[in-house]
């Protein structure tokens, strides 16, 4: 009986797996179906990278983000699945993710009226900023794009999104993704590719990681099929 049990927890396993693994996560510089647990599950390099913490940040490192477009612009896509009731309203503005080397820094923080905002050079970016609050329940997908037409987060689904044009920055190669210490905790999933992701692929890439299970789900999935295998033999 043990030994049934082994093998059918083992290709329960391998099939949530399989389920999980397709096309544009696998094209990710690295991915993690479940931030918390800080061990990179997609990507080309997600062997390479490490999280450390310091006192204001998590920070990212290990792998290089260096896509370049026209005009040698950076092309960058970062996505986020963030668990709304983790996070507090900030007194001033606060970076949710900063992608950053020596000598330029970009990204997205969460602003006093809780909406998300452009982050240029460490401090937020004069520009137009997401019209609509993040909420304080649930789940929140946004993918942040930059490239050469500037900056695009998406909110929710790939059909809503705001833009600015004068957020992008060229030839430079990203070493390190920097997260706020305090937002760290509210992210369930991260994605990042070093590529220009199109609308429609903003759409198929929030459909795959909506697929993938949660880890309490999946856990709760296996012991309920144990369970009625065990009752089953007793009978």
């Amino acid at each position: 009986m043990k030994k049934l049990l082994s093998t059918l927890i083992l290709s329960a396993g391998m099939s949530l797996s399989a389920s999980a693994t397709t096309s544009l996560l696998d094209t990710s510089v690295v991915g993690y179906s479940d931030f918390t647990s800080g061990t990179a599950d997609f990507g080309i390099q997600k062997d390479s990278v490490s999280l450390t913490r310091s006192e204001d940040y998590l920070i990212l490192s290990g792998a290089t983000f260096n896509g370049y477009g026209n005009n040698s612009r950076d092309i960058m896509t970062v996505t986020m699945v963030l668990d709304l009731s983790k996070i507090n309203t900030p007194e001033t503005y606060t970076t949710l993710f900063n992608a950053k080397n020596n000598s330029v820094s970009w990204g997205v923080g969460l602003n006093t009226e809780r909406k998300l905002q452009g982050l240029w050079a460490n401090a937020s970016y004069s520009g137009p900023v997401v019209a609509t609050p993040l909420g304080t329940e649930g789940s929140l997908t946004i993918s942040v794009v930059t490239g050469d037409l500037g900056t695009r987060i998406y909110f929710g689904d790939s059909d809503t999104f705001y833009s600015n044009s004068d957020l992008k920055f060229g030839s430079q190669e990203i070493n390190q993704i920097l997260i706020d210490a305090g937002l760290s905790a509210s992210i369930e999933q991260l994605y990042i590719h070093d590529s220009l992701l199109s609308q429609d692929q903003i759409g198929q890439l929030m459909s795959e990681i909506a697929s993938i299970p949660e880890p309490a789900t999946a856990s709760l999935g296996l012991l309920g099929l144990a369970a009625l295998m065990m009752r089953r033999r007793r009978a």
